[in-house]
């Protein structure tokens, strides 16, 4: 069982190319994948995306791709011959009109603005491709690895919760016979206080105890609790990914909580359905982060 939260970065450097990837993951609802790069790496967004698309299945990602290159055919410069011609010219014109020395130099004039222009050489693209698919590579592999160690702390975490409201199942499964009897002797109490000492018809009122039997019987939502609470046991130990399940399943954990709430009479198991309803939300909430 892996988490939808993670970060992975990594470098791969040729014969003065650099290039680093950085992913950062968190919880969504799809796979979302958001690349950042410099524009004339654009070319390697759909490498980037498939390969991010064959390895997680779930989770928002962010893509930083930084490239370097260091070698000294990585930055052309060009002389701009007319500027340069320019600027002689009202150099001449300045000496022979004001008399001033001469001492425009080589030096001077590669420092004037605009003379030389610098651009980076083009790029060889196949090698570019070739460090990119081994930095991804890598950086998947250390984003995995987190998602993998996120993923076991929320694997223990939703255990003991399970534990949880296994155990309040227990107790509300020891109560719930309980809330009949207590029922039947309140109303045969109301009846007598009602009739004062009239004689009263003992089947009617065990008709009467019967349908209430029927109507606030939680004995199906307290089987399905439980056997929600093996299923989703089961759930953490499966290694695809099973987040879109496990949230279906804590929606019908909560749906049965919700029904055992609103048939039952009884102020101890109102209390526990509370308690019960709590813990399924703390779940719900760990939930939303497995892949």
């Amino acid at each position: 069982m892996n988490s939808m939260t993670g970060y992975g970065k990594a470098t791969a450097e040729n014969d003065g190319r650099k290039l680093t990837v950085e992913l950062r993951s968190v919880n969504h609802r799809f796979l979302d994948i958001s690349i950042k790069l410099p524009k004339f790496l654009n070319y390697l967004e759909d490498v980037i995306r498939k390969g991010l698309q064959d390895s997680f299945a779930r989770g928002h990602i962010d893509v930083y791709v930084n490239y370097e290159n260091t070698r000294t055919d990585g930055v052309k410069l060009t002389l701009n011959e007319g500027v340069a011609e320019e600027y002689l010219r009202i150099k001449s014109e300045m000496v022979s009109k004001y008399g001033v020395a001469d001492d425009y130099t080589v030096s001077q004039m590669l420092r004037t603005p605009d003379i030389i222009t610098a651009s980076t050489a083009e790029e060889n693209e196949a090698e570019i491709a070739t460090l990119a698919g081994i930095a991804l590579k890598d950086a998947v592999e250390q984003l995995k690895k987190m998602r993998a160690f996120e993923g076991e702390k929320l694997k223990k975490d939703i255990l003991v919760k399970v534990a949880g409201i296994a155990e309040i199942v227990k107790k509300v499964k020891v109560l719930a016979p309980k809330t009949v009897e207590t029922y039947r002797l309140k109303l045969a109490e109301r009846i007598s206080e009602a009739l004062k000492g009239v004689q009263f018809d003992e089947a009617r009122l065990l008709n009467e105890v019967a349908f209430f039997t029927d109507k606030a019987s939680i004995d199906e939502e307290i089987t399905r609790l439980i056997s929600h609470c093996h299923q989703l046991t089961e759930m953490t130990e499966v290694k695809t990914p099973i987040g879109k399940n496990m949230d279906f399943l804590v929606q019908e954990f909560n749906r049965e909580a919700n029904t055992m709430g609103s048939k039952c009479n009884d102020i101890e198991i109102t209390n526990l359905v509370l308690t019960l309803k709590n813990e399924i939300e703390k779940i719900r909430e760990q939930v939303q982060n497995v892949e």
